[in-house]
């Protein structure tokens, strides 16, 4: 049983992706893409967890997902295992674009907020001009690997969220568009070991914006978890059970 305090999330198949799918009401819905398949990154990496459980936390739908050849998901890489070269990103924008229509459908949201961290930061930005995207969050975007100078063209609402002490990112080689915000995780470095609570609410509070309202209920108190109840066996009308037989 799925109490009201808790958030329920479902395996979901889109094409021939696996994916996994939180449920909320409030827009916009966030398709979260993972980090470089090539060093293991995936759907349940501890960044890409936390920030389906943040944004779930604030009322919106998310859907993470696995790319082609990672986990469950069927197809091939183009990226040998080990490789830290940014390239060819054709396969997961096509990948990524395909669970943002999945999302819209299930949804019947207009648009969706791409969230991409370190590689999906690569993979968000290049899907990004397609109208079916309206909101675009880089997490930790690795300048050292990829160029993100398609930033400056970006006219879309955009977060950018740095980790303070990152070396796969130069803060200061990102092309900024007029009203991106960036955000820099303090103590935090390119895999998030400190600040990932902070992460996820720096992305949940930027989504909400200047609306109040929006703002996730708090957990109740003791008072709304299940009560225990004591429950008294049947003696059964005084007939020895049989454990309290000796065996001998």
């Amino acid at each position: 049983m799925v109490l009201a305090v808790q958030y329920l999330e479902r395996s979901a198949v889109v094409g021939e992706l696996d994916a996994l799918y939180h449920r909320g009401t409030r827009e916009p819905p966030c398709v979260i893409a993972a980090p470089h398949p090539a060093l293991g990154g995936s759907m349940v990496s501890p960044v890409v967890a936390e920030l389906a459980w943040a944004l779930t936390r604030a009322g919106h739908p998310t859907l993470r997902f696995d790319y082609r050849g990672v986990g469950a998901s069927r197809g091939a890489s183009r990226h040998p295992a080990g490789a830290m070269r940014i390239a060819d990103l054709q396969d997961e924008v096509a990948d990524l674009h395909s669970v943002c229509e999945h999302l819209i459908a299930t949804t019947q949201m207009p648009a969706v907020c791409a969230v991409g961290y370190s590689f999906g930061a690569a993979v968000a930005l290049e899907a990004a001009q397609d109208a079916r995207i309206g909101w675009l969050v880089l997490i930790a975007p690795p300048t050292k690997l990829s160029d993100f100078a398609a930033l400056a063209a970006v006219r879309k609402p955009l977060l950018v969220v740095c980790a303070h002490h990152d070396s796969f990112c130069d803060r200061g080689a990102l092309p900024l568009p007029d009203g991106a915000r960036l955000e820099v995780i303090a103590h935090a470095d390119h895999f998030f070991g400190r600040g990932l609570t902070a992460l996820g609410k720096a992305v949940a509070t930027w989504l909400r914006g200047d609306r109040p309202e929006l703002i996730a209920p708090e957990d109740p108190g003791r008072e709304g978890q299940p009560k225990s109840v004591d429950l008294e066996l049947d003696p059964g009308g005084g007939e020895p059970l049989e454990l309290d037989t000796d065996p001998d």
